[in-house]
């Protein structure tokens, strides 16, 4: 200005030192780093439901990504249910509580409630959990329905739903998880624990055959017996042409079961669930029988069958030829030469098996053995060449000897997994019924890349460790070493351990725990 004073304006401009150096920063590193969505989302996904609610409050853009994995997997529909409206308890006639709304369903923020449902992509829900306010999960059945009737944007509450896995043990409730599924639905985990009556089990199962068109894997648990839903299952099942593993209770393998399962192309894994493997003998759920030129893709089988029905089945021409893994339990324990023909006609059934296992359990009959078993009992099982995982458990211990151990070796190359008879009931009534702890020497240099061993040990032997600088060998990697229910070797323990340790490369694991085998 003509006159004035000039007034002079502080450069806005950074050094460029000085820019350098704010760029260079390690807090402006970890802000850029934090920018780029997918490292945002790497880091949330490793956090604890609490650290991502207090993520979501530090910006818009976090808010997003927490809010996503917050809501990702759910344990409980109680969280959503709080978005419709508040909740309270309300007994009914028999004195039983639910949770039900206390409100009026229609005045909710559906826009909000569709914000958040879309997010779920497992949900968890169990009745007898005591998630909210400690009390269990009982949601009342009109709740739900009216929660279904009004909502808005279609039949399914969570159009995103990929893994659904409901546990319902009342009658009257078996039927809420029907709103919860949706179309993308891909694994479905049933359990129906309680009495519920044939008719709303059949209602479901009907109601299924016409939801989650896209299911995958689908399993089912439960005391109800099969007869009471063998025809609504059989058709549920025959209608999922998606499903590529189907897990069914132990004596649900019924000829309607079996048949309709045997049409579906994709099916690779047919298991056999143990949840209720107290539930009565069904001679009609064990007659597993595969129709000529179905199972086109089954690899894996699990199957309860006595040993007799099971031979048979594998001596069938059939899908059992391109097994590759199977699980036999049987609810007798046979002597050994029915085991041997059993094996036999297993060998020489599936040959291109990787993994096996068998389980008898601990009804010991009349004509059962009184003795422990030897490597010659399981003997066929050598010719499995391609075997990785082999499991036995029965109610007698089976003994190694040195020799043993490496005829293994030269038969199952790829052994990572070996357990025999290390849970075996009756052993400490047999005397010097055992293997010897020091045959893990053997082991370690006959079959080095071994991950798990279990066998039952010999409670009197004690080994003597002396350094030997010349043993070439060890376990190459971390092996866990199971004793099952054997004594663990007494004396002089730091000698016991300097023993197992100077075999293993890495630091080894050894527990004492009991096989998956549920004793019945």
């Amino acid at each position: 200005m003509a006159g004035g004073k000039r007034t002079s304006r502080k450069s806005s401009i950074i050094p460029k030192g000085s820019q350098e150096a704010a760029f260079s920063s390690p807090l402006a590193a970890t802000t850029r780093a934090l920018a780029i969505p997918e490292i945002l989302i790497s880091i949330l996904s490793l956090c604890r439901k609490a650290d991502l609610g207090r993520a979501a409050l530090i910006s818009r853009r976090w808010s997003l990504v927490a809010l996503e994995q917050l809501w990702k997997e759910l344990d409980s529909i109680i969280p959503l249910l709080l978005l419709v409206q508040p909740l309270r308890l309300a007994s009914n006639t028999e004195d039983e509580t639910t949770w039900e709304f206390d409100g009026n369903v229609g005045d909710a923020d559906w826009v909000r409630f569709r914000r958040y449902a879309c997010r779920v992509r497992s949900l968890k829900f169990d009745e007898n959990d005591t998630i909210y306010e400690e009390e269990e999960n009982f949601i009342s059945p009109s709740s739900i329905q009216a929660l279904a009737l009004v909502h808005p944007f279609g039949p399914s509450l969570l159009p995103n739903l990929r893994d659904l896995s409901w546990c319902c043990t009342r009658d009257d409730t078996v039927l809420s998880i029907l709103p919860f599924m949706s179309s993308s639905l891909s694994t479905l985990e049933l359990d129906i624990d309680g009495d519920v009556s044939k008719e709303d089990f059949q209602r479901l199962l009907r109601s299924l055959t016409y939801r989650a068109p896209n299911l995958e894997h689908f399993t089912l648990s439960t005391w109800c017996p099969v007869t009471s839903i063998n025809e609504s299952l059989a058709q549920c099942l025959n209608s999922k042409l998606k499903l590529r593993t189907v897990t069914l209770p132990q004596y649900f393998h019924t000829p309607e079961i079996l048949a309709s399962l045997g049409g579906l192309q994709r099916l690779e894994e047919l298991g056999a669930d143990w949840t209720y493997s107290k539930t009565d003998y069904i001679e009609a759920g064990t007659t597993l029988i595969f129709p000529q030129g179905s199972y086109s893709s089954l690899r894996t089988l699990h199957f309860h069958n006595s040993l007799t029905l099971a031979t048979k089945l594998l001596r069938r021409p059939g899908p059992v030829s391109q097994l590759k893994e199977v699980c036999f339990s049987t609810p007798k324990c046979y002597p050994f030469k029915s085991l041997k023909v059993f094996l036999s006609a297993l060998a020489q059934g599936c040959p291109q098996l990787a993994l096996l296992l068998n389980f008898a359990s601990t009804t010991v009959q009349e004509d059962a053995p009184d003795g422990p078993l030897t490597l010659d009992d399981i003997r066929p099982c050598l010719s499995l060449v391609f075997l990785r995982e082999l499991r036995v458990a029965y109610d007698f211990p089976l003994i190694l000897r040195k020799a043993d151990v490496w005829e293994m070796s030269r038969s199952w190359k790829n052994l990572r997994v070996l357990r025999l008879c290390s849970d075996a009931e009756t052993a400490n009534a047999l005397e010097n019924a055992g293997t010897p702890i020091t045959i893990l020497k053997t082991f370690s240099v006959a079959i080095p890349n071994l991950e798990y061993l279990s066998l039952y040990f010999h409670q009197k032997e004690v080994p003597r460790f002396e350094p030997d600088p010349t043993f070439e060998g060890g376990f190459i990697g971390p092996l866990e070493l199971d004793v099952g229910f054997s004594v663990v070797p007494g004396g002089d323990e730091p000698a016991i351990g300097y023993f197992i340790g100077n075999l293993c490369l890495r630091n080894p694991a050894i527990s004492a725990t009991q096989t998956v085998w549920t004793r019945w």
